[in-house]
């Protein structure tokens, strides 16, 4: 199915320098895009009324996915200014900087992830969620009083 895609796009470049405006373009307004979304989303959350903690939850989830939108748009011109590139040392500069945007991206969108599934898992009302959170809790101070016995035994 991306053959199908790929081959006249590529068919429509000359150069891979073209291919790269082309792809740059592409991901300036896929970037764009999401910003717009993430925006109607961030909007529609404050139709239903929220507590103070989910109003911070939604404000700081807004800005990340706005910041990552912003730097797919950065990496978007990125990529269509390798066309302009003609000079090896600029070239392997601008690569740089677009792998270091790319793992900025995608250390966010780790740190989103799991604060999303942190969140959604607080925000359940399991009524075995308080046992497991006790089990948890009571596993924890076992598992600090084992180790201290063990220190006290090296120790002692």
């Amino acid at each position: 199915m991306i053959d199908f895609f790929c081959y006249p796009l590529i068919a429509a470049t000359e150069t891979s320098r073209e291919l790269a405006l082309l792809l740059g373009i592409g991901t300036f307004i896929g970037g764009l895009l999401a910003m717009f979304s993430h925006q109607r989303g961030y909007k529609e959350t404050f139709d239903q009324p929220l507590k103070r903690t989910e109003i911070i939850f939604e404000s700081r989830k807004y800005r990340r996915r706005i910041v990552v939108a912003g730097l797919i748009s950065s990496l978007g011109v990125m990529i269509a200014c390798l066309k302009w590139i003609t000079e090896p040392r600029q070239f392997a500069s601008l690569i740089l900087i677009i792998l270091l945007t790319l793992l900025a991206i995608f250390g966010i969108a780790l740190i989103d992830m799991y604060s999303v599934g942190l969140q959604a898992i607080a925000r359940k009302k399991d009524v075995n969620r308080k046992q497991l959170i006790e089990d948890y809790m009571q596993r924890k101070k076992s598992d600090h009083a084992a180790q201290a016995s063990e220190q006290d035994d090296l120790d002692g």
